[in-house]
């Protein structure tokens, strides 16, 4: 019986070591998780930027050839109104 209790405060302290050590790896393994994910969001933020300012150029563009379309369709009808059959035979 001695025995067990003169090994019981070091089997302690082993215990407390190991989940020391363990709660230690625990954090430097959220902390590069952490570092992971902060570095994955800035990228999507740069990414959604570039993916705006495009949509936004190609929102104008198709604007303006949405423009230029109707400018042109309209010169073609000519006086008559119509821009169907019967025309250029």
């Amino acid at each position: 019986m001695d025995l067990i209790q003169a090994r019981l405060p070091i089997l302690l302290v082993h215990i407390l070591l190991r989940n020391r050590v363990s709660a230690q790896q625990a954090r430097e393994r959220k902390k590069a998780y952490m570092g992971e994910l902060e570095a994955k969001v800035k990228d999507l933020e740069t990414r959604n930027s570039e993916l705006e300012e495009r949509l936004s150029t190609l929102q104008n563009e198709n604007q303006m050839l949405r423009q230029i379309l109707k400018n042109t369709t309209g010169n073609r009808r000519g006086p008559g109104g119509s821009g169907g059959a019967g025309g250029d035979s």
